[in-house]
């Protein structure tokens, strides 16, 4: 989502046996959505029915995104007709979405392998100065 990419996948579980995926990923969870409905609408409408529709056959996973107390959990879902919003029950078993931030490789300096080369063309010809510079240095051709 906008700058940065998530890895999405999805469990299978309610509410209250897996609070701590129900949280944003500095709070410890998983839902990098929680607690912001307008950022799990832009999910559950990039990811679509991408990951299937597990729920009930007709909803892909749930994103879910707050808590009613005790009684109802929002998450919005990507449907076969578009994206929307509901609650659902806390204790139901449903699919619901996960997310992992994905970081970028770590970029390498491009001029340190050219400083590589040149230290190591420079090493050679100075080993070449000192062998040549010696007189136990052997020739190079042997006749047979």
């Amino acid at each position: 989502m906008g700058a940065q990419d998530y890895d999405v996948t999805t469990f299978s579980g309610d509410y209250n046996n897996n609070i701590s995926k129900f949280e944003t990923a500095a709070n410890g969870g998983e839902m990098p959505w929680w607690g912001n409905s307008t950022t799990a609408e832009a999910f559950a409408s990039a990811v679509g029915t991408g990951l299937g529709v597990p729920n009930s056959l007709v909803a892909g996973p749930y994103f879910a995104n707050a808590t009613i107390p005790t009684v109802l959990a929002q998450a919005y879902s990507s449907v076969l007709s578009g994206t929307t919003g509901f609650g659902i029950s806390p204790t139901q078993i449903h699919i619901y979405a996960v997310a992992t931030l994905v970081l970028p490789p770590a970029p390498v300096p491009s001029p340190l392998p050219i400083f590589g080369a040149a230290a190591a063309f420079g090493a050679s010809r100075q080993l070449r100065k000192r062998i040549k510079r010696s007189g136990n240095s052997l020739p190079s051709t042997y006749g047979l």
